[in-house]
């Protein structure tokens, strides 16, 4: 072994014991109140040195402005998801208190684009009846589009900045497609879906991966409920 790492291994070992020293002599510094004084260690912005004591003040500081922002994200996040509740609940009133298969898929798509800044709203479900006639919302049971579209469901948990091709996002948004620059895709109808609702918008980072996605979910779910009491 040669002369530096012995050095080194004497110094790590010297560290060692001081570090352990003062574990288990938690009231060295109160015996010896002078040594703390003249301790001194570099500030890690100047690199200048300042006492120990000084040193420890900058650390509580620093954890106090850290925990300060902690508990304002905190705070954020609490208000938002009063605000999502309470737009939820005003939402699934809205599907409880429509008169009609047409009042409820007009009614969901305004509050959607209103109360959740929404871009564009697409729905889509496979087959339909006598009664969907008209609605272009409903598509037939052979759309492969949409059985394409729906593959990429996984127990029914919605997908949040999904990557699509062209031709998907101007079957989903039309001439709209081209201003969509972030999605969110909720399957509608349960594990085995029969349609999607789509939601566009021109932010990029509106819609991504890592986001949570249960207020999603409520809307998918309260969305075909509404939409269920219509069909035959």
């Amino acid at each position: 072994m040669s002369q530096k790492n012995e050095g080194q291994q004497k110094e790590l070992t010297w560290e060692e014991a001081v570090t352990r020293y003062l574990e288990d002599n938690p009231d060295y510094f109160l015996r010896q109140g002078e040594v703390l004084a003249n301790l001194k260690v570099p500030h890690p912005e100047t690199g200048e040195a300042v006492s120990l004591i000084q040193r420890q003040v900058q650390v509580l500081r620093e954890q106090n402005q850290r925990l300060q922002q902690q508990i304002r994200e905190l705070v954020a996040i609490a208000r938002e998801n009063d605000v999502l509740g309470e737009r939820l609940h005003h939402f699934g009133q809205t599907m409880v208190d429509a008169a009609s298969l047409d009042d409820t898929l007009n009614s969901a798509q305004d509050l959607l684009r209103q109360e959740f800044n929404l871009d564009q709203i697409v729905i889509r479900l496979l087959g339909g009846d006598d009664s969907t006639a008209g609605r272009p919302e409903f598509t037939n049971a052979d759309d492969r589009q949409l059985k394409r579209l729906l593959k990429q469901f996984v127990g029914g948990r919605p997908v949040c900045g999904g990557k699509y091709d062209d031709a998907m996002l101007e079957y989903l948004f039309g001439s709209n497609a081209t201003d969509i620059k972030s999605t969110a895709m909720v399957a509608l109808g349960g594990e085995i879906p029969r349609g999607v609702l789509c939601l566009g918008s021109r932010d990029p980072h509106r819609f991504h991966p890592n986001m949570g996605t249960l207020y999603l979910v409520r809307l998918g779910e309260l969305l075909m409920r509404g939409v269920a009491r219509y069909l035959k």
